[in-house]
């Protein structure tokens, strides 16, 4: 039994998780359905080095002011590059250090996919596909909002989704991530800054992991275009290596790959958001993430640090 928890670990559901610990606003569990915390601020060990293959930096700005204070102090960012005036921050060995900071104190259980939910006599229950079960009195669900309909479906709670404020929520898709990691013999210039996003390619983004700091090998993170990924998502690993790195070489005729390895967001980014910061969908059950706030980390803070202000201001009034 909890006063909170939280489906989805993470970054939004880790910040909130964070402020109701740190505003001592009751108990609160964060469970997780895979076996490590950070959702989309993945790092990953491979080929002999490190990759960071979701988000790649944070921005310095007034939602992540509080956590950047944190990170710097543990020292454990550094600043990237400036682009328009605005600092671009990174974790000295990956970003999922970031959400690993967050999280040290928090009360986190992993492996722990949510099968349904339903509330009974002013409590919401939470069961999971091994049999385990929770309770809390608020519940909420910081999970990309196409999991959270399946959730919803699987727990017959359909008639929530039948609700204007649940239509809205079935009509905010996501775009689709085909992500390589590629180590180089030799370094390739993507840019002064060693960052670049293409917006009218098939790539979407080129990311040097050698000059952000987290590889000491030749190292890029390639992350391709929505529509690219949307069209070559269901084909094999070789056969969408194939393509990416052919552009790759069209694109850096000198770059020579020595390894090579495909990842999947299957989720990556909501092509809308909603018009709020979160969502009570109803009395005690509450929807936060970057389709509220935005389709970035700041978007996800901002979600988050919303949510937990009106915890707190409802705690403070009663």
């Amino acid at each position: 039994m909890k006063d909170y928890i939280i489906i989805g670990a993470g970054l939004s559901g880790l910040v909130l998780a964070d402020k109701i610990f740190k505003s001592k606003l009751g108990s609160v569990l964060t469970l997780e359905k895979s076996r490590g915390i950070g959702g989309r601020v993945a790092t990953r060990r491979t080929l002999n080095t490190r990759f960071d293959h979701g988000a790649q930096f944070y921005r310095l700005k007034s939602d992540s002011q509080d956590y950047h204070q944190l990170w710097d102090a543990e020292k454990i960012t550094h600043q990237w590059f400036v682009d328009n005036e605005v600092e671009h921050w990174c974790a000295n060995i990956g970003m999922t250090a970031l959400t690993k900071s967050i999280a040290a104190h928090l009360e986190v259980q992993l492996e722990s996919l949510i099968h349904t939910i339903k509330y009974e006599n002013a409590y919401w229950k939470i069961l999971s596909e091994k049999g385990e079960v929770w309770t809390c009195r608020k519940l909420i669900v910081s999970a990309p909002l196409p999991q959270v309909v399946q959730l919803l479906e699987r727990s017959a709670l359909n008639s929530l989704l039948e609700s204007e404020e649940g239509l809205k929520l079935k009509n905010i898709h996501y775009s689709k991530a085909l992500i390589a990691l590629v180590t180089l013999e030799a370094d390739i210039l993507i840019n002064k800054n060693g960052y670049e996003e293409f917006p009218m390619e098939d790539f979407f983004s080129l990311s040097d992991q050698k000059q952000k700091g987290i590889s000491p090998l030749p190292a890029i993170t390639i992350t391709m275009s929505e529509n690219f990924s949307e069209k070559y998502f269901e084909e094999s690993d070789e056969i969408i290596l194939e393509l990416i790195l052919s552009e790759l070489q069209k694109k850096f005729p000198a770059a020579k790959i020595s390894g090579s390895e495909l990842k999947k967001w299957r989720y990556c980014r909501p092509i809308s958001t909603y018009n709020e910061l979160f969502l009570e969908l109803t009395p005690n059950l509450f929807i936060i993430g970057d389709a509220f706030g935005g389709a970035s980390l700041l978007g996800a803070m901002r979600s988050a640090n919303a949510l937990a202000r009106t915890f707190i201001d409802n705690f403070n009034q009663s």
